[in-house]
């Protein structure tokens, strides 16, 4: 009795700083990448037999072996090549292990030119999701935005208009008003534009991706404000962000040094959508 062989819908190649590997997303959605590579990346050529990567992986992410169980079958590449499969959510925790490990001492020398590429690895997951990083260099964001942003949508946007309610409190106010000098006057003043700008990027921009804030601002009136649309989900993403930038605010000098740490905290300022994506996948 032969087995199907699985195959990858989406290949693409995907850069951990200056290092590569190929990346795939199997038909089922499943994504990954091509074993041989990454475990090249990891110290182990094609050379070495699969039992010294096997054993690697038991010392450092030992919980991943069942994982990698699953998926010892071969692959099929959209080109025709079959290859061995490696699947995503193991690489950030192996790579931390190394690098405890060699901070500890407890790493054995043999190991230790592995270090900067695990530090590679580690920091570009920092910066980006795996799965979103999979997505954007296979093209399977592309092929799963439609559905998704519908779903987000429907999770975070609510059907019409709910009444209006403060959000931005004069906690918010006094500490962006004071990075430029300003004095706060209350609610009765009108707000400089600059205001709305900062609230914009620093407040909205890190917590919805601009798929959503372009469906609020179809959606809005002139008078309404855009927290007037989001549900309760959306509202505590908004209420946990507002918390954070005030506190930002507080403790920076000027808005030069707000506007770093806010780039610092918040990677640059817009969500991605297939970040947030991934966020819910996790949850659900």
């Amino acid at each position: 009795m032969t087995t199907s062989i699985l195959t990858a819908s989406h290949y693409g190649v995907v850069h951990f700083g200056d290092l590569e590997c190929e990346a795939v997303v199997l038909k089922g959605g499943e994504r990954g990448y091509v074993r041989r590579q990454l475990a090249k990346l990891l110290g182990f050529h094609e050379g070495h037999k699969g039992g010294r990567f096997a054993r690697f992986l038991t010392d450092f992410a030992p919980n991943s072996l069942s994982e990698l169980e699953k998926t010892s079958e071969p692959i099929l590449l959209p080109s025709g090549r079959q290859t061995q499969f490696f699947p995503a959510g193991i690489i950030a925790d192996l790579a931390s292990a190394v690098v405890n490990a060699a901070l500890t001492g407890t790493l054995h020398k043999a190991r230790k030119g592995i270090v900067p590429n695990c530090m590679k690895i580690m920091h570009a997951l920092a910066t980006t999701g795996e799965v979103a990083l999979i997505d954007e260099a296979t093209g399977y964001q592309f092929h799963r935005a439609p559905d998704a942003l519908q779903e987000l949508i429907a999770k975070l946007l609510r059907q019409s208009s709910g009444s209006w309610e403060r959000r931005f409190h004069a906690d918010y106010y006094r500490a962006i008003y004071r990075l430029f000098g300003w004095k706060y006057q209350g609610h009765a003043q009108n707000p400089p534009h600059v205001l709305g700008q900062i609230t914009q990027r620093w407040v909205y921009g890190p917590v919805l991706p601009e798929e959503l804030l372009d469906e609020i601002r179809s959606r809005k009136r002139i008078s309404d404000k855009h927290h007037q649309w989001l549900t309760d989900k959306g509202l505590a993403r908004l209420e946990q962000q507002i918390h954070s930038v005030t506190a930002i605010a507080r403790c920076s000098t000027n808005y030069r040094d707000f506007s770093r740490r806010c780039e610092a905290a918040f990677a640059g300022g817009a969500l991605q959508l297939g970040l947030l994506i991934d966020e819910f996948e996790e949850v659900a």
